[in-house]
Formats: C-alpha cells, sequence, structure tokens
C-alpha cells in the first residue's frame, strides 16, 4: 500500500508539473535561456569536436550526391538548435559544392520545434552574431544577403513528422538531436537511478518504455526522411549512443558517471528540504539512446532506404581535457572557475528535464540555480574525474 501510495503521489506529481505549451501539448525539451542569447552554442564546446568528427563523412556525402541543374540545391540540418555549432560546416558544404559548380544556387534550411531559440538560429546563419568554436576561431556563415545565391530559411516542424515537401531535399544532415522522443514514457519515474534510458545492462526493464518509444520514434523519423530525400541523396545521423560496452554520454571508461553526479546533486536538495520524495524520484529524461545494432536494424526496415555506414566514435570532453592537460589551469582558472566554466555544457539539454520535475507551486529557478550550484561543488572537489564524453553513431543513409 505504500509504494502505492508514493506511485500515485508521483503520476499525480507529474501531471501538474510537466511544462504546457500555448497549444497544449507538454514541451519535453525547451532551450535554455533568452532567444537571441546563443546559449547552446556559447555553452557545448564539445559538439565542434563532435561535428569535426563528421565533417569528412558530410563532405563525402556531398562529393557523392548528384547536384541540380535546374534548381537551387536544398542542405537541411535537422534539430538545428541555435544553427551555431553546425555553422562552420555549412560552410564546407557551400564550399563543396560551389568547387564542383561554380554557379550554384544553395538553400539551406535549418528545423528544429517551433518553440527553438530561432532569433539565434538567424543571427548565427545570416552573420549578424558572430559564431567561435571550441578552439577559438572565428567561423562565418556562407550567406551573403543572398548576393552569392545562398539563402536561408527555417522550418518549425518536427523532425518527428515529414518536415519537407516529397523529393526536394538532397542532403539531410542531424547532430545529436533524434535520441530525443516524441512524447515521455516516463519509464524511469520512481526509480532511484538517475542515468539514461536503458540505464542497466544487467536490468532489462530499466528504460524498457523508452526503448520501445525510441524504436518507434526512429521508424517515423526515418520514413519521414525517405519521403523528403530526392532520389540519390543523402542523410548524415549523428545521434546519441550506447556501446557494447555500456558506455554512453557522460558515462565511459573513466572518471565518474555525470549521470550519478546529477543525481547526488539532486539528491542534495532533497536532503536540504528544497523538494520533495516524490519530485526527487520525478526524473524521466524523454530520451533514448540507440545501440549501432538498433540505428541499423532500423534504419534498413525503412522502405527506398540504403545504409551506406555506420560507426561509432567517441568525443572526448574538452573540458575535462582541458584540466587534464593543464590548460585550464594556464588560462587561470582555478578549480571552482573550471566547474563553473564545465557544468553550463550539461545544463543547455537537461534543465528542463530537472524542472518538469518539480511542483508548479516551486519557484523552479530558484532551485535549478541551487542544483547547479551543487553540481559545480560537486566537480569542484576534483575536477579530473568530471566529464561529459560524447558516444555517437555515425550514419549515413541513402534514398534508392
Amino acid at each position: 500500500m505504500k509504494l502505492l501510495v508514493q506511485f500515485l503521489t508521483i503520476v499525480a506529481a507529474l501531471a501538474a508539473e510537466a511544462e504546457v505549451a500555448s497549444d497544449g501539448k507538454v514541451e519535453l525539451h525547451k532551450p535554455v535561456g533568452e532567444d537571441g542569447e546563443g546559449l547552446y552554442t556559447a555553452s557545448t564546446k564539445g559538439c565542434f569536436d563532435v561535428i569535426n568528427a563528421a565533417t569528412p563523412i558530410v563532405l563525402d556525402s556531398i562529393d557523392k550526391i548528384e547536384l541540380p541543374t535546374d534548381r537551387p540545391l536544398v542542405i537541411v540540418d535537422y534539430g538545428t538548435a541555435d544553427a551555431g555549432t553546425s555553422l562552420g560546416l555549412m560552410s564546407k558544404i557551400t564550399d563543396a559544392a560551389r568547387s564542383r559548380n561554380s554557379d550554384l544556387e544553395i538553400s539551406l534550411q535549418y528545423e528544429d520545434q517551433k518553440d527553438n531559440e530561432w532569433k539565434s538560429v538567424f543571427n548565427h546563419a545570416l552573420g549578424y552574431k558572430t559564431v567561435t568554436d571550441a578552439y577559438g576561431v572565428e567561423l562565418s556563415s556562407p550567406y551573403k544577403g543572398g548576393a552569392n545565391g545562398v539563402f536561408v530559411s527555417a522550418c518549425g516542424v518536427s523532425f518527428h513528422e515529414q518536415a519537407y515537401p516529397t523529393g526536394t531535399v538532397d542532403f539531410g544532415m542531424s547532430f545529436t538531436a533524434m535520441h530525443w522522443l516524441s512524447s515521455a514514457p516516463q519509464g524511469l519515474v520512481g526509480r532511484d537511478e538517475l542515468q539514461a534510458a536503458n540505464c542497466a545492462a544487467s536490468d532489462s526493464n530499466c528504460g524498457s518504455a523508452e526503448r520501445e518509444q525510441g524504436a518507434s520514434d526512429f521508424n517515423k523519423i526515418i520514413t519521414a526522411r525517405a519521403k523528403e530525400l530526392k532520389k540519390g541523396g543523402r542523410m548524415v545521423i549523428v545521434n546519441f549512443s550506447k556501446s557494447a560496452e555500456g558506455h554512453y554520454l557522460g558515462k565511459t571508461e573513466r572518471g565518474v558517471s555525470m549521470w550519478d553526479s546529477f543525481k547526488s546533486a539532486w539528491d542534495r536538495l532533497a536532503a536540504e528540504g528544497m523538494i520533495s520524495e516524490a519530485e526527487r524520484l520525478a526524473i524521466s529524461f524523454p530520451s533514448y539512446y540507440r545501440s549501432m545494432k538498433e540505428v541499423e536494424e532500423g534504419a534498413k526496415t525503412v522502405e527506398n532506404i540504403k545504409v551506406v555506414s555506420v560507426e561509432e566514435k567517441v568525443v572526448r570532453c574538452p573540458y575535462n581535457e582541458a584540466w587534464v592537460n593543464g590548460e585550464s589551469q594556464k588560462a587561470g582558472r582555478s578549480a571552482r572557475q573550471h566547474a563553473e566554466w564545465f557544468v553550463p555544457t550539461t545544463r543547455t539539454w537537461s534543465e528542463s528535464t530537472f524542472k518538469n520535475a518539480l511542483d508548479d507551486s516551486r519557484d523552479k529557478d530558484a532551485i535549478m540555480k541551487r542544483f547547479w550550484s551543487n553540481y559545480v561543488d560537486i566537480v569542484e572537489a576534483d575536477p579530473a574525474v568530471h566529464h561529459m564524453d560524447y558516444v555517437h553513431s555515425y550514419l549515413v543513409l541513402e534514398k534508392e
């Protein structure tokens, strides 16, 4: 009876706590920061490394596709966030295509959810706001006011649906986006673990709801792209993965698990009386990290889609690397300052999930401020063991 009461309390709390959009739909993932601030690009240096690792794969696909002769070349960045991290790659794609046809017009399309940080997308894509990559290099936009035949557009239709007309996309790409689910199965609610979906290989029940939703969503995602791509068109999907060793975002063979650190920082809120036990157990990330086998087999089930290649890559956390190799210290950062530099990269994608676990009567911003301060305290104690290593599958598809 006690467990039943606790479960019902959690369910009731979740029903009241979820962020609801103006159209009545639950918002599963909300951007952090003010629209136009560009906080995602400014705080996610590792994404530049992930995209750099994908760049040869992308440019090979651009070399392989047939360029149009009677219309613009259409390039789509799905789940673009604020469009900053992919900006350098967009320039390289434009240059590669123009090397084959200097007169080719190019349409750069940016897709994300309707409540995305669209002001920053246009600030970055149109060159109104400078983007600096993980190595301090300023990146310029390929857009030159349309004078050079490069045009920029945006779409607020979710990539879980068909977002572009049938047979109109020459090349699509997506980086660290399509792990987000179309709905929240909440399969991890009530568990004392705080990890990614399918969190433990020894526990087949952990994340089973997310696994089922993930398979269904992936089929819909690839089916939609199969419709949008023209024949011979290609798509590169770089997505969070779970390796055969059980490694995934923030949990690799080194250091401590980011998810365990999250849990410690969250549990401290309960110990301090800032959140209830129901809120402590109400975390359930609406995402799923697919294995390479799930990625390949899932894509092969979609008609007219050929899997060109799929591989797994681990990209080390640049913040941790900076501390371990002494760059952070050379820059004058103390352990505390390093922690304050690192922690925001984990906040940009996770804060909305933590906020959704809080009752609407709470001062959510104040609680989240304390939560991130707790995490900074944890990292400060030993910066060398804290990281957000990336584990991704790199999938290349072609429309037959």
